[in-house]
């Protein structure tokens, strides 16, 4: 991704980047994963749902609104979209959970926990594309 005119951060800022907005974005998940997971006081994977929806939702929103707008250079955009997102959304935990579920015959929890973040997902990414187009 480079901008119209040529002009490209270097590479090793570019790792820098994307390692410091991945550290961010990790915290962040962990920080409220975990919030709304004790706060629910359940074993529904109620914070990794909510990641997973707010990370569609945010990633839509943002890359829409720069790529409209050009607020953030593509390098930048694509540092925090690959580093903060990257380290902020959970599908890998999403997976794990959902297998867990299956495993233990929950049928049902799963079933749901999967449509949910699928169809929401992608309703909120939509909804931020529109949203990012309305500015």
């Amino acid at each position: 991704m480079s901008e119209p005119d040529g002009r490209r951060i270097g590479a090793g800022l570019r790792l820098l980047l994307i390692a410091v907005f991945g550290a961010i974005g990790t915290m962040t998940r962990y920080g409220l994963q975990g919030f709304v997971q004790i706060r629910s006081g359940s074993t529904f994977p109620y914070g990794t749902l909510l990641i997973n929806l707010t990370g569609c939702f945010l990633l839509a929103l943002l890359y829409q609104l720069t790529l409209n707008r050009m607020i953030l250079s593509p390098d930048l955009r694509f540092a925090i979209g690959v580093g903060f997102f990257g380290g902020y959304t959970t599908f890998s935990s999403f997976g794990w959970e959902t297998a867990k579920m299956l495993e233990e015959g929950a049928w049902l929890p799963a079933t749901v926990y999967v449509g949910a973040s699928v169809i929401f997902g992608l309703l909120l990414s939509i909804a931020g594309i529109r949203l990012a187009n309305r500015f």
